[in-house]
């Protein structure tokens, strides 16, 4: 699947994609401290259905006919392998369409923290977190001197900064000479990004290896990076399935050392895991 941000769609991205994808703690707020949705309209969807989609544009998210478990992982800031088996049918077979409107200028984080309000109150959503060390890679620096590959390019350009800042209604200065405009479009077997975090980065290596990445490289700011790879077509694994071996991301680990001058070493880690309590089927609006 190709994955293509463009600005309409590039807020969504900073909550999906834009966050270190590996070894994440889950952070549970006391509901009453959470901030709210101005007004929100949760309505069954119809499986029968194509038309599935989540968007969020200036003062407004939108989860069309799709299940819940991608508003529980956007609302818990996780990966959907962080979501621990085994899920209701009420998160992974009921499609719902979610229409909310935000208050004036959310940060990503209030918008996460609003919709896991709404699936509190609404869904009557109940979770504990368990934390389980697993196999994971750490991304290091793959050269002594620190140099980085040459497909892997520091960047002026803050991508993350400046579609909050759209989100928000804010004027966005034009992008520095000769920089690369925001982009992140990933397909199989292929990477390009430009103006994005190294933990954006490993948002990618984590799903197409299997397993949690951990940042070690010490690199801050903002990279280009365009990487080729042979894509594996098997179903990708779980992150806690013991059955996913080193070998499963060969390819991908001699890209990774190649083209960007970065390395995926085996390690260790420990993984939050979400466990869902207790959920219904909310009101009728």
């Amino acid at each position: 699947m190709m994955t293509v941000v463009r600005p309409a769609a590039a807020f969504l991205f900073t909550l999906l994609a834009a966050h270190p994808a590996a070894a994440q703690r889950i952070d549970i707020i006391d509901e009453a401290k959470l901030p709210r949705f101005e007004v929100a309209s949760v309505k069954p969807g119809d499986a029968r259905l194509d038309a599935r989609q989540i968007s969020v544009s200036p003062g407004r998210l939108v989860q069309e006919n799709m299940p819940l478990w991608n508003a529980v992982s956007l609302a818990f800031d996780v990966r959907p392998a962080q979501l621990a088996n085994p899920l209701p049918d009420l998160i992974t077979r009921e499609p719902f369409t979610i229409d909310a409107r935000l208050p004036v200028g959310p940060a990503a984080a209030d918008l996460r923290l609003m919709l896991r309000a709404l699936l509190i109150d609404r869904f009557k959503l109940r979770v504990h977190v368990v934390s389980r060390e697993q196999d994971a890679y750490a991304l290091t620096m793959a050269r002594g001197d620190g140099r980085l590959g040459p497909r892997l390019r520091s960047s002026r350009v803050d991508c993350r900064a400046r579609m909050e800042a759209q989100a928000r209604n804010e004027p966005v200065p034009p992008l520095p000479e000769g920089s690369k405009p925001c982009a992140f479009n990933v397909g199989p077997g292929s990477l390009e990004m430009a103006g994005w975090p190294i933990t954006t980065l490993l948002s990618v290596l984590s799903g197409q290896a299997g397993r949690p990445v951990v940042d070690k490289t010490g690199l801050t700011g903002t990279f280009d990076a365009e990487m080729k790879w042979a894509p594996d077509t098997a179903t990708p694994r779980r992150a806690d399935d013991p059955a996913a071996t080193a070998s499963d991301a060969t390819s991908l680990v001699t890209a990774v050392q190649e083209e960007l001058g970065l390395k995926l070493e085996p390690t260790k880690t420990s993984v939050d895991y979400l466990v869902i309590d207790h959920i219904e089927r909310p009101a009728p609006d």
